[in-house]
């Protein structure tokens, strides 16, 4: 009884402040996303977003469905807008690399790629991506050195980055 009063309690205080149709508006999203639709996704993350500009998940989300709808380059401005609200957002950075490497524009997917593994030295698919972006440019000592670091953190990815370099 004391659970469901306490929830009623957060309920009506979200109620009050807005923060629930917000909730809802995103978990609503998040369905539209899981089924696929990522069109009328994006059509309440832009609602959304305009009501509330900092609402980091609905800018992650909103990038996702883009990159699915292979709008990479307005998915790099809904990643960017999450990075803005918080540059330390793991997903987001990511993302932001793919996106970035998707349009061949690499040294935005460098950036994007070193401060992911600047969070976190143990993101194994982002040593790859340098990896990878760097054989692409022909700096093999710095692939090469992503390779040593991913070696101890996923063999799989290592081997394929090692036939990447060399192959």
């Amino acid at each position: 009884m004391k659970a469901n009063l306490a929830g009623l309690v957060v309920l009506i205080s979200l109620i009050a402040t807005g923060q629930a149709l917000s909730i809802d508006s995103l978990t609503a999203a998040e369905g539209l996303f899981a089924a696929g639709e990522y069109r009328e996704c994006v059509s309440q993350l832009k609602a959304l977003t305009k009501k509330e500009p900092a609402n980091l998940r609905a800018w992650v989300l909103m990038g996702d469905c883009y990159s699915k709808l292979e709008k990479n380059r307005r998915a790099i401005k809904a990643y960017e807008e999450a990075v803005k609200i918080d540059p330390s957002h793991e997903q987001a950075l990511f993302a932001l690399g793919v996106s970035y490497a998707k349009l061949e524009k690499r040294s935005g997917a460098v950036a994007a790629f070193k401060r992911v593994v600047e969070i976190n030295p143990s993101h194994a698919e982002a040593h790859f991506s340098l990896g990878v972006l760097y054989e692409a440019q022909g700096s093999m000592s710095q692939a090469w050195e992503e390779y040593k670091v991913l070696k101890t953190l996923d063999e799989k990815l290592a081997d394929k980055l090692y036939h990447i370099i060399f192959w």
